[in-house]
This record gives C-alpha cells, structure tokens and sequence, in this order.
C-alpha cells in the first residue's frame, strides 16, 4: 500500500523545482531521513544556514548507521551549496511543503493503523498462515486475496481461480490474424491484481519462484519476455496457493514439494 499518490506526487514536484539533487541521495520519497530532512531543513539555503553538523546530528537520528548518516549528511550539503533548484522561496512555497509533509505522514500512519488491523483479522482466519508462509506475501495482500476469493472450498482445482482472477488466455486475434495468446482479464481486476504483486514479491523473496522466473526467461526453447515470464509465475503462484490451502500445510522451498502443486 501507499500514502496519498497526490501527495507523493506534489512532493516529488517540489523538490524537482527546489531541491531536485535530494532524489539522488535518498532510496525513497518516504525515507525517514528525507522526510526529517524536509521537516527541519527543507530547501538548500535551510541545509547550508543550518551547518553541516546540524544535518549530521538530525540524520543520525534517523539511521543507526552512524557512518551512513554522516556520509549521506556530506552529500546533502554538497548538494545544497551547488544546488540548481530555484533560489526565489516565499512564504507559500514553505507552507505548500508543510501541508504536503503532514499529508504523506498522515497517510502513512493511515496505513500502518490499517495494517495492524489486517494482522489481528488474520489470526482468526487459518488459511492465512498458510499463504503468509510464502516468502514476500505480507498481512495486506493475504488479506486483499482472501477477501477477493471468497471461500476457497468453492475452488475444486487452480483452473479455476485462474479464470476467477482473469489469468486465463485467449487468443490474440486481429483480423485474419492470429497471433499468441493473451490472458482474458475477464475475472476480478482487484484479484488479479493483487496476485501480480504477491507474485513481484515471491520473485525477489523466494529461491524457488526467482528460479522459476529465471528458467521461463531464458528457456531454451520458448524463451519469455519479462512480463510474460511474470504471467508465468503467476500461473505457479495460484497452483502453490491452491495446493496450500487444500492441504492446510505450511510453503517449503523444496522443489520437489512445489512439483506437487504444479
């Protein structure tokens, strides 16, 4: 989940026209050091008043890494003293910051309160244990998923959900032209999408999915574009899942126990 796109996106514009060297600096528009940053020192001539010190002092408060902080606080004066931002900052440019800030940090806290609440609404569902065991797949998108399936007992195989979800293809038709296949999008888009996510996730925190993923990139015979690879997962995704939840049993990275879901 995210804080208000509109909010992320007006912050991301001022710091474009007054501070755009920050970008390069922090991994994330929501980095507490950036956002500590932004509500103490928020434009370069703040930065370069302030000191360095000052903002070594205010980002080792954000970072247990002292060594990190210290360096990351050497880059942000650099910035601010060569700075190609606007230099003209008036009232309004300051108070448009502030509101933006306690936007993002609103919704975030927002978010996590919710996100506290899905963990505790889980604990009563059994089925979820299974599924968060599946490295990447977090409380939100168990939830988001459980909720868009239904009960899973109405499911007699994968197929099934597949074509729930939309994942199952058609052909790609244009006039007398036939040309590969497409996934139907016929099903519950919220589904779908939430499916595509966990399988993002599974793919960076998962060996077996990651292999998976690799082996329908560069097959032999039928190599596989990035997003249709990512397709391909989610296709293993929902036969894991399935297999999950009928046998009430825990994900394993063993191969040979995923083969029985395939």
């Amino acid at each position: 989940m995210r804080a208000s796109t509109g909010s992320i996106h007006v912050l991301q514009a001022i710091l474009d026209d007054y501070f755009p060297e920050l970008k390069d600096i922090f991994w994330s528009t929501k980095a507490k050091g950036l956002i500590a940053l932004l509500e103490t020192y928020p434009f370069p001539e703040d930065v370069r008043r302030a000191g360095l010190p000052a903002v070594t002092a205010l980002l080792e408060t954000t970072n247990n890494r002292k060594r990190q902080a210290r360096e990351k606080a050497k880059q942000i004066y650099q910035a601010a003293t060569e700075s190609v931002g606007l230099t003209t900052i008036g009232t309004a440019d300051r108070v448009r910051l502030a509101t933006c800030l306690e936007e993002v940090t609103r919704s975030e806290a927002g978010i996590k309160e919710l996100e506290r609440a899905i963990k505790e609404l889980l604990k009563e569902i059994p089925l979820a244990a299974y599924i968060q065991s599946l490295p990447g797949i977090g409380p939100v998108s168990c939830g988001i998923f459980l909720g868009e399936l239904g009960n899973p007992d109405y499911f007699q195989n994968p197929r099934q959900i597949i074509k729930y979800a939309g994942y199952d293809p058609k052909e790609n038709e244009s006039g007398l032209r036939v040309g590969r296949k497409v996934i139907s999008k016929k099903g519950r888009w919220l589904l779908r999408k939430v499916l595509y996510f966990m399988t993002l996730g599974v793919v960076q925190h998962s060996s077996f999915f990651r292999g998976y993923y690799e082996h329908k990139k560069t097959g032999l015979h039928h190599p596989l574009k990035k997003k249709e690879a990512l397709c391909a997962v989610v296709l293993k995704l929902i036969r894991v899942l399935f297999a999950l939840m009928r046998d009430r049993r825990m994900f394993t990275e063993e191969l040979n126990c995923c083969r029985q879901a395939a």
